[in-house]
């Protein structure tokens, strides 16, 4: 396989243009649960040799097993053809006989090598060629840009990004996400200050829930960061209305016990697509009273001089363009691992899809705090990738939305961004960061002690709130009078 394999497939789609996704789809899996494992590989083998397992005197590898029964000298299958019995094995038929029994036509007109290439795209096996790879494809073929071709995939999923650009179609007018629709907010990448990658910076001291508002012509919407809806509350209404907030998308932070509970800290709809955040802060025209306040900082390096080491800690990237993944480049999340553990109860967890076509993760956990001798749950933590909790749970689909049951009591140790109790209900923001297994019941965080996990409005931070702009100006207004 060539270094760049985009090239490959590059050649694939200018050879069958208006069948840009069936290319796609066959060069890499997509965010589909039906894959074959070798147990169901060798089970077709032996359906189409009639051949019992004694008999074989090697068979590590089905998938090459498989391949060498091809009869043909070169391939002559069209993609279309080769597209549909793919689909249909793995997405129609759940009999291993009878997929035996469609695939058995393939070996006459698809030479060894393609055939190789056929089951390992029918396997659970990783492919050679991944999404990157497709995306630079669709670009050159195409004639647009990579980032165009990724934001629009991430946003709408490759298979209609395909379809647009086999019709002609193009795909601006699908680089935003649509207002009104569910988004998921993926959390700051952690990150050590030697790794990131950007030097001018906003810092922001997070203080609560990030959610999105979406603010339509006749309504006002909200969701949380997992893309979950949440009711919106009287006092929302009038607060959009009264500050004049235009239509669009918008990330922001709902904090209780803070003057202002509901800050807005980015724009999510902004004019240009390539508007960078420190700009699409100001066009979001609300108040400044309603901006999250952040402080520049000319050089990310010195971001310890105004938050010290303890502080959790969100850059964000002032030139960073908006690519809705919370990429490096955009924002990074510091001093997390420096933050107090707590003991919460796991109670569940839900399957999430960072992406429209990527596989749907288990990534975000239900939490639960002691509340007398029972449990209450206070909201959706995100784990640490190198943490696993799969043990824990039932059986369940691996399907966007699902939500997973626990088999037995877990506690964990979570390290607390951020957490409080308002017009929203409890919250939490953090970060599981192990399992607390001699933990029981009388270590869980109590509900009383929700408010309490993290300080925020103290003295212990008047200096921090002092260098962020609009409390130095309320200074100078209390020493003028």
């Amino acid at each position: 396989m060539p270094q760049d394999k985009s090239k490959i497939i590059k050649n694939m789609l200018l050879m069958s243009p208006l069948s840009q996704w069936k290319v796609a789809y066959l060069s890499h899996a997509p965010s589909s649960t039906h894959r074959l494992s070798d147990e169901d590989l060798r089970e077709i083998f032996f359906h189409l040799t009639d051949l019992y397992p004694e008999e074989m005197p090697d068979f590590s590898n089905p998938i090459t097993m498989l391949a060498n029964l091809s009869r043909a000298n070169k391939t002559v299958a069209t993609i279309d053809r080769m597209f549909e019995a793919t689909r249909n094995v793995l997405e129609k038929m759940e009999c291993n006989e009878r997929r035996a029994i469609l695939i058995r036509p393939l070996f006459s007109r698809v030479a060894s090598q393609d055939m190789a290439v056929f089951f390992l795209r029918l396997s659970n096996h990783q492919g050679p060629i991944n999404r990157h790879d497709i995306t630079k494809a669709l670009a050159h073929a195409n004639g647009e840009l990579m980032r165009h071709v990724r934001k629009a995939s991430f946003l709408i999923g490759l298979e209609k990004v395909c379809d647009r650009l086999s019709r002609q179609e193009s795909i601006h007018d699908v680089l935003r996400p649509a207002i009104g629709m569910p988004i998921v907010i993926p959390s700051p990448t952690i990150v050590k200050i030697q790794d990131v990658p950007f030097g001018r910076s906003l810092l922001e001291i997070p203080e609560g829930e990030r959610m999105t508002l979406h603010v339509l012509k006749d309504d006002v919407r909200m969701f949380n960061a997992a893309g979950i809806v949440v009711d919106v509350e009287e006092s929302t209404y009038k607060l959009m209305e009264a500050a004049r907030i235009k239509e669009g998308i918008y990330l922001i932070e709902y904090a209780s016990g803070r003057d202002v509970e509901l800050m807005f800290l980015d724009l999510l709809t902004p004019s240009v697509e390539t508007m960078p955040f420190e700009k699409r802060r100001v066009e979001i025209g609300c108040p400044n009273w309603l901006l999250k306040p952040m402080k520049m900082i000319d050089e990310a390096a010195y971001y310890l001089e105004h938050v010290g080491t303890k502080q959790p800690t969100v850059l964000w990237n002032a030139n960073g363009i908006l690519t809705y993944e919370s990429s490096v480049y955009e924002s990074v999340l510091m001093n997390v691992h420096e933050t107090h553990k707590s003991v919460f109860k796991v109670v569940g967890g839900v399957y999430v899809k960072e992406t429209p076509q990527s596989r749907p993760k288990l990534s975000k956990w239900r939490v639960a705090v002691r509340d007398g001798d029972s449990f209450y749950e206070v909201g959706l933590v995100d784990i640490d990738p190198r943490l696993s909790l799969m043990r824990f749970v039932n059986p369940h689909k691996i399907v966007e939305g699902e939500e997973v049951s626990m088999n037995t009591s877990v506690f964990v140790n979570v390290h607390v961004i951020s957490s409080g109790w308002g017009d929203y209900g409890a919250y939490i923001q953090g970060v599981i960061e192990s399992v607390a297994s001699r933990a029981g019941r009388n270590d869980c965080v109590s509900i009383d002690e929700i408010e309490a996990l993290t300080k925020r409005w103290d003295d212990e931070y008047a200096d921090i709130d002092k260098d962020m702009d609009f409390v130095d100006s309320m200074g100078h207004e209390e020493g003028g009078n």
